[in-house]
């Protein structure tokens, strides 16, 4: 029961940060400073690979941003 009730709340935070990245493209961008939404610094992270993006290896990018 444990087990189950870890798993399901694992989804649903993994569920918080799913965006919609169509229309989006990788550019020069490598620091948070340069991203404007939490959603651009996902998308950097997750389909550009700027791993810098997320210091601490949480996977969330830009603590600051992404709250």
């Amino acid at each position: 029961m444990k087990k189950t009730t870890f798993l399901i709340s694992c989804l649903i935070m993994l569920n918080a940060y799913t965006f919609d990245y169509s229309g989006m493209t990788c550019g020069n961008k490598h620091k948070c400073s340069q991203m404007k939404s939490c959603k651009e610094a996902y998308f950097y992270l997750e389909k550009c690979g700027v791993k810098r993006l997320d210091r601490d290896r949480d996977g969330i990018p830009c603590e600051r941003l992404c709250k």
